[in-house]
């Protein structure tokens, strides 16, 4: 058991993600959601919380406008609009946008959690990620996503929508984060044994997580035509409950997280050796990226439609559509 605290330590000692969560938000709102051109009126927050957060970057002032032009890479070819707001209204995808990158803004860093937390080295991963090995869960992103929803709910039931997409799109972002095949599991089970005494093992593992997390990254901000059109076009799927919501979200990740790994491996395993890989290694090979890019399309597309039809259930239950 020791060792198997030492490799979560190893390899997930920074957080790992999806990244373009905003381009990601964007696209699956934009033109699906009835209202989503609606405006509405920004608020002050209002709310007594039991969560804690690191104040030093909690921002709760409104900051559409000023957004997307600071956090987007400057080479994007493709990111969501950013308007400023007019007479202090903003639009409801654009809330929902901006603030789904939210949580990776430090909020949830340097804090006291939990004893797990030691485990990974920092108190980020336990909010946004939810390991599974063998039978035992770790760690609390899928609690992060019920707990924004009621967040959201209450907003919405106290009649202010501005801070209820506020919330929402809070917790888009750590539903988007448990579809991250290494937001569910460190590794392959066979790497993650090796790992356990290898450091250059892990290390490699640390190097391949932060790779695949910025290879959506680079499909949606270089505009990837089939990766847009798989969310564009994603159809409503439903979902019974938010446990059978999460359950299928996670295992989008744990199914895929074989072929990941090889095709990561099969085609920069020298690369990984020694960096994190760069858009440019991805633009270089994008040729022969065919399985791992379809693997990755294949997630984004169906998490979109699940996603979409949690929003088509929850904004219907608030009474927004």
């Amino acid at each position: 058991m020791k060792k198997l605290w030492l490799i979560f330590l190893l390899i997930t000692s920074i957080v790992f993600s999806w990244s373009a969560h905003e381009v990601l938000t964007y696209l699956i709102v934009k033109d699906f959601l009835p209202n989503s051109d609606e405006k509405i009126a920004i608020t002050s927050y209002s709310y007594q919380e039991d969560r804690v957060y690191n104040t030093d970057y909690l921002k709760l002032d409104d900051y559409c406008g000023q957004f997307i032009n600071t956090f987007v890479p400057e080479d994007a070819i493709f990111y969501p609009p950013d308007p400023k707001p007019v007479n202090k209204e903003v639009f409801i995808w654009q809330v929902l946008t901006v603030y789904s990158v939210e949580p990776d803004l430090g909020m949830d860093e340097g804090l006291n959690l939990s004893p797990l937390q030691s485990i990974i080295g920092n108190s980020q991963g336990v909010r946004h990620m939810k390991y599974k090995l063998l039978i035992l869960d770790f760690f609390e992103g899928s609690q992060s996503f019920y707990y924004f929803v009621d967040m959201s709910r209450k907003a919405f039931k106290n009649g202010d929508r501005y801070w209820g997409y506020r919330f929402l799109a809070r917790a888009l972002h750590y539903l988007e984060d448990l579809s991250m095949p290494f937001h569910n599991s460190p590794a392959t089970f066979l790497d993650t044994l090796k790992a356990l005494s290898d450091k250059q093992m892990a290390q490699f593992l640390t190097n391949l997580h932060y790779s695949y997390d910025d290879y959506l990254a680079y499909l949606l901000y270089n505009a990837d035509e089939k990766t847009v059109e798989a969310i564009i076009s994603a159809p409503v799927e439903k979902s019974r409950s938010l446990r059978q919501l999460i359950q299928k979200v996670r295992l989008l990740g744990l199914n895929n997280i074989n072929t990941v790994s090889n095709e990561m491996k099969r085609n920069f395993e020298e690369e990984l050796k020694v960096r994190i890989l760069n858009f440019d290694d991805f633009k270089f090979r994008k040729d022969e990226l065919y399985t791992l890019k379809q693997t990755t399309v294949e997630i984004i597309s169906r998490f979109s439609s699940i996603a979409r039809g949690f929003l088509i259930d929850f904004l219907k239950e608030v009474g927004e559509i």
